[in-house]
């Protein structure tokens, strides 16, 4: 991986960003409702969006 120029790497910190960023929006959503089953989804995406970030942070943290 360390082939990665400064564009590939700003992009791939771009994406760890959003992927928090979506998580803060779906905290957020899970406010909004009390279905259960929907709270639930909302967790399943929440962690892998942090799997996600946790990747991609291993990624640019073993360049």
């Amino acid at each position: 991986m360390n082939s990665l120029n400064q564009l590939e790497i700003q992009n791939i910190r771009h994406l760890a960003f959003a992927a928090t960023a979506t998580c803060d929006k779906i905290t957020y959503y899970k406010t909004l409702t009390s279905d259960q089953s929907v709270v639930k989804n909302f967790e399943d995406v929440c962690n892998g969006f942090n799997n996600l970030k946790t990747q991609l942070s291993n990624l640019l943290g073993g360049m």
